[in-house]
């Protein structure tokens, strides 16, 4: 029998955000699992396709309804950082693995004693657990999936030169370690180049976003908000995508939009503060630039001038680094040590 896992996340759009998105797909392996957590984006979330949240409001009904059910799974994987204190501080009477998918202020070190198995999406991640002492038979690096037959190459688009940012943040706070402000420095100085934000319908960002566009006069920026359902199209609509993130607080170290653009053939302009910027620039698959305005735009410069062959090597990266069948393979053989001499068949 298939082990049952209660994923504990905050995050319940599967289409929109990374985090969920894994989790959809390691659910759809691992049939009979289950999604929840506290969002402050949801009063009550009850779907057995996106998951159950509450707002952390009720904490303590959430807390009190899955001490109930934990015992019904047999395994605890927890989607977030080492400083999820109100996921990691309950008592736990199945194992836990947890996810190292963003950076965040870790708990103390007696709370992260209780977990099985750490998992990190980029190379860096381990050496950050290894500082807290976390020994390195307990690390495993997992880099995020990527569906290789909904993204795939396609030619460029025909117009200007496209840029594409897809890493939009909630909260307006977030705008400067996303690298938003950097982003639209870079569109003054490339009037020529077209740029294009997708921002998701929520938080309170967007309305700060759209001063500093009508502030500065950027015709040559787009942005664009809703609900986005098909991401395949707006890479294809792109020449490259730009992940300038200039601090780790809030921030992927491996962000789905890096992972798909690469999978569409689209290079990426990212900043050696992405946890993934060595992987892709050592496979010049995309170019990691200084988290300068200037840097940024000869960057772009030079994934113009040889798009093609930055092209055809991000597409070769991602089939293989990020393959979503070898995502699942991977937490496969993690749950099979962490259940090691139970009865379920992983």
């Amino acid at each position: 029998m298939p082990p049952r896992i209660a994923y504990w996340t905050s995050a319940f759009e599967p289409h929109m955000e990374a985090i969920s998105s894994e989790v959809a797909l390691l659910r759809r392996r691992f049939p009979g699992s289950v999604a929840w957590g506290l969002s402050q984006r949801h009063w009550m979330l009850a779907s057995w396709r996106r998951g159950f949240c509450l707002h952390p409001t009720f904490h303590l009904l959430f807390r009190a309804a899955v001490r109930v059910l934990e015992p019904a799974f047999h395994l605890n994987h927890i989607f977030g950082s080492v400083g999820d204190w109100f996921y990691l501080q309950g008592q736990r009477r199945r194992p836990t693995v947890l996810t190292m998918a963003a950076y965040a202020e870790p708990v103390s070190r007696t709370l992260l004693d209780r977990v099985d198995r750490f998992v990190v999406e980029y190379p860096g991640g381990a050496k950050v657990l290894r500082d807290l002492g976390i020994d390195a038979e307990r690390i495993r690096l997992i880099y995020p999936p990527v569906d290789l037959a909904r993204f795939t190459p396609s030619p460029p688009p025909e117009g200007p030169f496209t840029v594409l940012f897809a890493s939009s943040p909630d909260e307006e706070s977030w705008l400067e370690a996303r690298g938003v402000p950097l982003l639209l420095e870079t569109a003054a100085l490339r009037p020529t180049m077209r740029f294009r934000l997708l921002w998701r319908p929520w938080g309170n960002s967007l309305k700060r976003v759209r001063a500093w566009i009508t502030d500065r006069e950027l015709k040559n920026v787009e942005l664009i908000v809703g609900r986005v359902t098909d991401m395949a199209r707006e890479y294809r609509e792109a020449h490259v995508t730009a992940v300038p993130f200039t601090h780790v607080d809030q921030c992927k170290p491996a962000p789905n939009s890096l992972v798909e653009s690469l999978a569409s053939g689209r290079p990426v302009l990212t900043t050696p503060v992405v946890g993934v910027s060595d992987l892709v620039r050592e496979g010049r698959a995309g170019i990691a630039e200084e988290a300068i305005a200037q840097s940024l735009a000869n960057g772009l410069d030079n994934l113009r001038a040889d798009w093609a062959s930055f092209s055809s090597r991000a597409r070769e990266l991602a089939e293989q680094n990020f393959a979503a069948e070898n995502f699942v393979k991977a937490y496969q053989q993690v749950y099979k040590e962490v259940l090691n001499g139970s009865d379920t068949d992983v």
